[in-house]
């Protein structure tokens, strides 16, 4: 049919993507940019908006001229990276670039938070464990330095300013900032008070369905979309991945590595963790998505890649499986631990460092390269516990990113997490979550778990009984080692 496909466009933070969807799911038109993460100085990490407003622009055009016969699309929607953020001046011009989730500058403000008498009241309203990653952090960082904005923004925000000439965010974009009220889908008093904000210094809210469809004129002429083309607002990155790659379900979870890596699961009821680990945020009508997130993704295994010497690109990668798959699970005793940007979940503490411990004469290249994996997987593992022990145990994942390519990590996620791990057909898990909730936006689904009949595995691992009890003793052992480490601090 042509008249069901849907441009979905997903702005991360190393690139965005423009894709075009069947109603099956598949891809039949894409582009790419990528743009830099730049990290002028330690704990900076930003970006430029308007690099990727118009990389944005580029691809969305190319996507569409693209798109097999020329046919039209039903919509097109957005999923976009979370915890973003930006002052805008009166002129609604940026006055800075913007804070992406890895900047760290305002770990000394989330440390104040995490003190203060109203901090358990804000992590039950908002879902959110008071963090630098998040913006409600980064606000009162900025008001702090003596900035002054008209309001505070994401990129995505910046974006659609740009190409409907109004400011809004979607529920889902707004529940990873630590200002929303989860349940109420509103502003939440206490977490203003805590940025020294207003609500009038944010942008009004929208449920992820809401659709535009008229466009600016240059939105036009870049993107040759035509006028009157519904626009889906969409929503944030991770909970629509977990949506595209079918995650849904009581005991499924969905685990992504990328540059950090995260474990999520999908749910229709709000969620308090008592032990403030995970977070909690709205994604759409009846559904929020819990999870958590840490910085020990494939920007770990690339830095240890480096320190090996290796080559970038598929040979640094095959080098490293191959080193891996040469050594025993539990790396004969090397443990590693994965923190050197910091902890976040399950303790969100970001003095946290990394480490090797218990090295011998006996360790080699293969030792090493199999305890980062291990490593790094660990501290995904310590998630899915946390979701296990909220919720019903975890049984199955569906794994995305840069690792789920490695048939090493693969048998070590699913012997760690004692779990049936999934490689699903797409990596564009994100924009196809988009897609499909601008179906259920159109009306061709009932509600996002029309996911669910679009996915096929591509790849299936069984956990082993015997290796994942070591890696239960394993996870024990690191978590001893990283108390004795904190217990050394000044």
């Amino acid at each position: 049919m042509a008249g069901d496909w849907i441009l979905s466009v997903d702005i991360g933070t190393s690139g965005v993507k423009a894709i075009i969807f069947d109603r099956a799911g598949r891809m039949v038109s894409s582009a790419r940019r990528s743009y830099p993460m730049l990290t002028p100085a330690p704990d900076w990490a930003e970006q430029d908006p308007d690099v990727v407003l118009a990389a944005v622009l580029d691809v969305m055009g190319e996507a569409y001229r693209n798109r097999p016969g020329g046919r039209p699309v039903a919509a097109v929607s957005f999923s976009s990276q979370w915890y973003s953020i930006m002052p805008i001046g009166p002129d609604g011009r940026p006055k800075s670039r913007y804070l992406t989730w890895s900047d760290r500058r305002a770990a000394s403000v989330a440390d104040r938070l995490r003190s203060s008498s109203t901090a358990a009241e804000l992590y039950r309203a908002t879902g959110c464990p008071l963090d630098a990653i998040y913006p409600l952090s980064k606000i009162a960082w900025f008001r702090e330095q003596g900035t002054t904005a008209a309001r505070y923004i994401s990129i995505k925000e910046y974006v659609f300013h740009h190409l409907f000439g109004e400011y809004a965010v979607d529920w889902g974009l707004a529940a990873a900032t630590g200002l929303l009220d989860i349940r109420k889908a509103m502003w939440d008093d206490n977490a203003l008070a805590a940025a020294g904000i207003s609500a009038a210094q944010l942008s009004p809210l929208v449920p992820p369905r809401t659709t535009w469809t008229q466009w600016t004129t240059d939105a036009l002429a870049r993107t040759g979309i035509p006028q009157g083309t519904p626009c889906v607002f969409g929503g944030g990155d991770g909970a629509l991945a977990s949506v595209g790659v079918g995650a849904l379900g009581k005991g499924v979870a969905a685990v992504n590595v990328g540059t950090s890596a995260a474990a999520r699961a999908l749910v229709t009821e709000p969620f308090s963790d008592p032990g403030r680990r995970l977070w909690t945020y709205l994604v759409d009508e009846g559904w929020w998505v819990v999870g958590g997130i840490v910085s020990s993704g494939a920007v770990v295994s690339d830095w240890f890649a480096r320190i090996l010497g290796s080559a970038a690109g598929s040979e640094s990668a095959a080098e490293l499986n191959a080193l891996v798959e040469a050594v025993p699970a539990g790396a004969e005793g090397l443990l590693f631990l994965p923190y050197l940007s910091g902890e976040q979940c399950p303790v969100w503490d970001p003095r946290t460092t990394g480490a090797f411990f218990g090295l011998t004469h006996g360790h080699g290249r293969g030792h090493f390269a199999r305890a980062v994996y291990e490593g790094i997987t660990m501290s995904i593992a310590r998630i899915v516990d946390a979701l296990s022990e909220a919720f019903a145990p975890v049984h199955e994942v569906r794994v995305t990113g840069g690792l789920a390519g490695s048939p090493a990590w693969l048998r070590i996620a699913a012997d760690m997490f004692g779990a049936q791990v999934h490689v699903p057909e797409t990596v564009e898990g994100s924009a196809r979550g988009a897609a499909v909730l601008a179906w259920a936006a159109l009306g061709m689904a009932d509600d996002l778990t029309a996911a669910a009949a679009l996915e096929s595995p591509t790849a299936t691992v069984e956990p082993d009984t015997a290796t994942h009890e070591l890696y239960r003793a394993q996870i024990r052992q690191a978590e001893t080692v990283l108390q004795a480490i904190k217990g050394t601090r000044t």
